[in-house]
């Protein structure tokens, strides 16, 4: 009996060091204020990206529950990332540790040494600072969905284009859980139309889902505007369809996918930009990419490139079917469709829409088709890198 409590002692002591150690998210239970603007500081310890604290010229200050340290911060800004400093204060207000955020990206996780309380300001005393939400984590482990994005560098496995924020879960499905958290390949993800259709925290959301798949390089924003259209002629008369294409073509140049994965030619639910983006894709892949007479700035700086695979969702020529409901390791078992209704959801904006991720019906994203290929025809049709070389080089 005494061999058991010992036992269970134990068990307990370790379970508990266990506990202790893994971070958990405290943002709720802080207290935030602010120099300037303090009114509207505790809107960053919310999970609403829409509302944000200014706060140029001033600091924010976010005072932990009594007897509580954190690890580290996550910090979002709202549509452009702001140099800053972050100090770690104790219970006195002393300064007992600092670090600066100097990178472009707007969710950023920053560790310090635990501390009671954190100080925020820009580096530059009139830089304009606005910051739409704070994650503090307490504990020692750096948490697990603390977002440390990385900047993308080619070559890279896939290349996945798409218009608009959350194209990539709707009409993909287990694409991104699959291919970037399963298989843990190099997947860079690039949005066409950003302006317009990226208001206030729809960027912050973008790069929650991304993160839940698995996604760590940092995405491509394109420079097309978000409008309604009812013809094709009238999307590429507003971009410029050269425009279009030099954008993907440069794209294919710079990060030299194995793979490239976009739209169904007839734009899903019949969105005209989808249609452009996906016309687009095939003519910088099948014509453009490997010609250096089209778009010479581009070839001049990273050369010219012909992936070997291009796939285009629902195109029902040499279509495949992905099984998005296979469980996976990297999630816990969890398939790659519910991984990415997950990251769905961190698109808290869209909430009032009837988009889902679609596993039936004409828009089922577990169907793609392979439009082009320099490495053959598939045979198994279960795989979007079969027979595809490891070098990414033709």
């Amino acid at each position: 009996m005494r061999a058991r409590i010992i036992f269970f002692v134990a068990f307990l002591m370790l379970f508990c060091g266990t506990a202790l150690a893994e971070s958990r998210e405290i943002s709720g239970h802080c207290r935030y204020t602010a120099t300037v603007r303090n009114e509207h500081a505790r809107r960053t310890g919310n999970d609403d990206y829409s509302s944000y604290w200014e706060g140029t010229g001033g600091a924010l200050t976010v005072r932990l529950p009594e007897d509580t340290t954190a690890c580290g911060i996550q910090l979002s800004f709202l549509e452009r990332a702001t140099p800053v400093t972050v100090e770690a204060l104790d219970g006195n207000g002393a300064v007992t540790d600092e670090t600066g955020y100097s990178e472009r990206y707007l969710n950023a996780y920053i560790p310090l040494r635990s501390s009671a309380a954190y100080r925020i300001r820009a580096r530059e005393a009139n830089a304009s600072l606005r910051v739409n939400r704070v994650r503090v984590f307490a504990g020692e482990d750096e948490p697990a969905d603390a977002q440390r994005w990385r900047e993308p560098a080619g070559p890279v496995d896939l290349l996945h284009i798409v218009a608009h924020p959350d194209d990539e879960l709707i009409w993909f499905g287990g694409l991104l859980p699959t291919y970037a958290g399963e298989r843990r390949m190099n997947v860079l993800v690039a949005y066409a139309v950003t302006r317009g259709a990226l208001k206030a925290g729809r960027f912050n959301e973008l790069l929650d889902g991304l993160w839940v798949c698995g996604v760590r390089a940092y995405p491509v924003l394109g420079p097309f505007a978000d409008f309604q259209a009812k013809t094709l002629k009238t999307v590429f008369n507003h971009w410029g369809e050269d425009a279009a294409q030099a954008w993907c073509t440069g794209l294919i140049r710079r990060y030299r996918p194995r793979v490239v994965v976009t739209h169904d030619l007839r734009g899903e639910s019949g969105h005209m930009q989808h249609q452009a983006v996906a016309r687009a894709v095939t003519d910088a892949v099948t014509a453009w990419s490997g010609n250096a007479a089209f778009d010479p700035d581009s070839a001049a700086e990273y050369g010219t490139y012909t992936p070997q695979k291009l796939y285009m969702h629902r195109y029902r020529r040499n279509e495949i079917f992905m099984d998005w409901d296979r469980p996976l390791s990297a999630f816990g078992g969890r398939t790659g469709a519910q991984v990415a209704r997950e990251a769905f959801r961190r698109h808290v904006s869209q909430r009032r829409t009837h988009y889902k991720i679609y596993m039936s019906g004409p828009m089922d994203s577990r169907y793609l088709g392979l439009y082009f290929s320099t490495v053959g025809d598939d045979v198994k049709k279960n795989d979007l890198f079969e027979n595809v070389r490891d070098t990414g080089t033709p």
